[in-house]
């Protein structure tokens, strides 16, 4: 799951024709409509999110960020938490820190900010193994806007280096999750609001080919995306909240077996259907 982003619906509620075709220049779809508050429409979609995988029972589950809209919102945070809450205990739940939930301002995290997310969803970046994988979740919101944390940037992409050692010797399958892809469509694309900066992409894409890294998922975009470096190959899904593109809201069921991994796309509406039939 990527991008449930309670709050993000009232956000881009009040558009006009005018706004349309603004965010539509920047490559972003939305609609004309009245403006709303609160965040009802984000957190059905959520809840229905969570029956499903309730219905699915995955080994586990991974939100990869933007939980919320607004980091400084209890309201919304208490709402994220009380649904995820209603998620079956036998399944574990993975966070990945997007821009909205580690930095204040929504793109440049800070000390506090990472203290305050690490209050509440744990480390922002760590490993964790399942069978003969492993893996890797990152921080790409510090790896994005570094600017106020350059210790932390440090501190992660040698962490980063040395969990691909250590992967590579135990003979596990590495595989990745952040919030920001690293490319959309092409790893020598140029840098954008939604990708990783290239200086810093370049290195990641260096150690991932030398640990034989074959695949990373991410949200964002806020729509789907899979392109490919060789044989590693970028992963970007739709939001279970609101679209920005084509895509519908939705989440990305994933199949890793031996040393392949299979995934699609699915449809809430399509899987709440499944579920009530």
């Amino acid at each position: 799951m990527a991008d449930c982003q309670l709050g993000a619906f009232a956000s881009f509620s009040g558009m006009g024709a005018d706004d349309v075709v603004r965010y539509a220049a920047q490559g972003m779809r939305v609609h004309e409509g009245p403006l709303v508050e609160g965040f009802e429409w984000d957190a059905d979609r959520y809840a229905e999110a969570i029956a499903a995988a309730n219905n699915l029972r995955p080994e586990f589950v991974v939100m990869g960020g933007d939980m919320v809209d607004d980091p400084a919102s209890e309201e919304q945070l208490e709402a994220l938490l009380r649904i995820t809450s209603r998620l079956d205990t036998s399944i574990p739940m993975f966070w990945v820190p997007g821009n909205h939930d580690i930095a204040a301002d929504t793109v440049h995290p800070t000390s506090h900010s990472i203290d305050k997310y690490r209050e509440v969803f744990g480390p922002d970046y760590y490993a964790f193994d399942r069978g003969v994988a492993r893996f890797l979740v990152l921080d790409t919101v510090v790896i994005d806007s570094p600017d106020q944390v350059p210790d932390e940037l440090e501190e992660q992409m040698a962490w980063f280096d040395w969990e691909v050692e250590r992967a590579c010797e135990e003979q596990k399958e590495v595989i990745l999750f952040g919030h920001h892809p690293l490319f959309l469509t092409d790893a020598a694309e140029p840098d954008s609001y939604w990708n990783l900066p290239s200086e810093r992409r370049k290195h990641l894409l260096d150690v991932v080919h030398r640990g034989r890294i074959k695949i990373a998922f991410a949200g964002h975009w806020h729509r789907n995306s899979i392109a490919r470096d060789g044989d590693f190959e970028m992963v970007t899904s739709g939001p279970v909240g609101y679209p920005l593109g084509e895509d519908p809201s939705g989440l990305r069921l994933v199949s890793f077996e031996g040393q392949a991994v299979t995934h699609r796309y699915a449809a809430l509406a399509d899987l709440s259907a499944r579920r009530k039939s």
